[in-house]
């Protein structure tokens, strides 16, 4: 034997004794005969993970179950990772152990989630990530959760993690270096509670930086030590506190006040009573909310502390009556104290006057304008008139909306009610070998409403530059009821928001044209994201005191042309400076 070749078979020895303690990578392959965890077979290596192990589980479709019978341990689980999913875990018993993270949905374009239904989850050395830059769902239905650092919901800006709280708990222990609850860091997190608890050793984060954190509290209870102070929260925070219950250690009355006026805490969405207390023998702030008594004014709309377009007919002010009113008393005005103090009997400019409608026009309103209103209800036959009612609050949007796409229906043409965007919009489906646009979905509702950037609807615009020379869908402004001079109110961007279709071709061109001045849009049509396109109104070579069509099309590129699609919402005329 060469000397090369004994220096060789003791590093090789050493390799193979040392190797066996390496941390092994276990994948969910599907190939047992049961669903458990604990099959051998449905892991590649076939196998079951170990306390050093990770384990990794985006197979798509398929299910990873934990039963009564399972004590599965891990280092670190992925539930939805590498573009694939929907991925599955569901506890329904036994126990889960990990001494690193717990990630749902953790790589960009992944889908997992995380059902626990009974069993306990420890975590001794790690985080909860769901939702870190794919869409992660967490949902709590029983059982306990003991987190040993902080939990993430939404971390990064394409994240989307939701949790969902029905029973059971979930602990921060407050043995780790951070035992936050961040929501919608840079991304999007939600949580839905109707049950169960939640103890946060510290801070409660939402919307900390670029992101949007929103926690729906409709049952169950948060213990937390404090809310992030409004000052250091750069991204969106929003609380809904129905029937549940919200607990801050200590005397933590001044950030939950900033957090209600900020219009961030609301009870009921936004219609309800938010009652803040704190009481010294627990050292404690407790922040519940109420309904309004039925005798007082309901459901307002435009919603409390909510931004509101303005529009051609609006936005116009309605409620739903109290069980005895037969009659309103209208206060409204920009002075919050004004509007809560004033009465029929004081010479008031806030009040408007008693009346038996559930609706008032305030005329038309100024841009980016907080305004304040008050319903008292009227029954001169009940002894307890009138019932003073909440001063709500909203804001007018500091733009104006061209068309929202909100108020058109599928109501047949000729039948009361009907209003058709194809009626309004005119596209070329009449005629497709001259103008290849369709407004509308051709079959089925014309309207899209799973796939909206603003209310509940958007409208798809499809073009067919095949035969056609050209696509477009065109408005008279006369139909949209808006004004047709936009040189006023210091108006200077048109903006439109529109989705694109992963199957556009790069070659057509979008464009928008006032009367016959066009603009190009110049970006990228196959985004699966909704994107504004603005345009200076500057730039287009027309008479701006009196704008009688608008045209959004798209150009026949070379002499084949091409097919696509977009969706379209939220057109709006914006103030300079906006």
């Amino acid at each position: 034997m060469c000397k090369k070749a004994m220096y060789l078979i003791p590093f090789v020895l050493m390799f193979v004794v040392t190797g066996s303690v390496y941390a092994e990578t276990y994948e969910w392959d599907n190939g047992g005969s049961s669903v458990l965890w604990n099959d051998p077979e449905n892991w590649d290596p076939d196998g079951v993970p170990e306390a050093a192990d990770t384990a990794r589980v985006y197979l798509e479709d398929a299910n990873c179950v934990i039963d009564a019978s399972v004590a599965a341990e891990c280092s670190t689980l992925y539930i939805g990772t590498g573009g694939k999913g929907p991925c599955y875990v569901d506890m329904i018993g036994g126990s889960l152990m990990l001494d690193g993270n717990l990630r749902v949905g953790e790589a960009g374009t992944s889908t997992g989630v995380l059902t626990l239904n009974g069993g306990t989850v420890n975590s001794t050395d790690g985080r909860l990530w769901v939702g870190t830059n794919g869409t992660g769902t967490l949902i709590i239905n029983d059982g306990e959760m003991n987190i040993f650092d902080k939990i993430e919901i939404g971390k990064n800006a394409n994240g989307l993690g939701t949790l969902i709280v029905n029973g059971g708990t979930v602990n921060f222990d407050g043995n780790g270096n951070s035992t936050d609850l961040e929501i919608g860091k840079y991304g999007t997190g939600i949580i839905h509670m109707s049950g169960g608890v939640i103890n946060v050793e510290d801070y409660i984060k939402l919307g900390q930086e670029s992101g949007s954190g929103t926690i729906y509290l409709y049952g169950g209870i948060i213990n937390a030590n404090n809310l992030r102070p409004v000052d250091q929260t750069a991204g969106t925070a929003f609380i809904d506190i129905t029937e549940g219950t919200l607990i801050l250690a200590g005397n933590r009355t001044e950030v939950v006040n900033a957090y209600i006026n900020k219009g961030w805490i609301v009870g009921y969405d936004g219609l309800g009573i938010v009652e803040v207390t704190y009481t010294t023998e627990t050292d404690q702030t407790t922040v519940t909310t109420s309904n309004l008594p039925p005798e007082q004014a309901q459901n307002p709309s435009p919603r409390h502390m909510s931004t509101a377009d303005r529009t051609a007919d609006g936005p116009i002010l309605t409620w739903e009556p109290g069980i005895y009113a037969v009659s309103h008393d209208v206060y409204f005005g920009t002075d919050p104290n004004a509007v809560r103090d004033a009465d029929t009997i004081t010479t008031s400019a806030e009040f408007k006057g008693n009346q038996v409608l559930t609706s008032y026009d305030p005329g038309l309103l100024e841009l980016g304008q907080t305004y304040y209103w008050r319903i008292d209800e009227v029954n001169e036959t009940e002894p307890g008139s009138p019932w003073k009612g909440s001063v709500w609050e909203f804001t007018v949007a500091d733009y104006i909306s061209v068309d929202n796409f909100e108020s058109y229906n599928d109501i047949a043409f000729g039948e009361e009610g009907s209003n058709l965007v194809y009626m309004t919009w005119v596209d070329g489906f009449e005629n497709p070998t001259v103008n290849g646009a369709t407004i509308g979905y051709v079959s089925g509702n014309s309207l899209e409403t799973d796939n909206v950037h603003g209310g509940k609807q958007s409208v798809p615009l499809a073009y067919d530059n095949t035969t056609a020379t050209y696509s477009e869908a065109t408005v008279s402004i006369d139909a949209l009821g808006i004004e047709k001079d936009w040189t006023k109110e210091n108006l200077a961007t048109l903006s439109v928001w529109f989705y694109g279709n992963p199957a556009n071709p790069a070659s057509e061109q979008m464009y928008v044209k006032l009367n016959d001045a066009e603009a190009l849009y110049d970006g990228q049509l196959n985004l699966a994201t909704w994107q504004e396109w603005s345009v200076n109104l500057a730039d287009f070579n027309t008479d701006l005191n009196n704008i009688a069509t608008m045209s959004i099309g798209f150009k026949k590129a070379g002499a084949i042309g091409n097919r696509g699609s977009i969706l379209l919402d939220d057109i709006r005329l914006h103030v300079a400076g906006n």
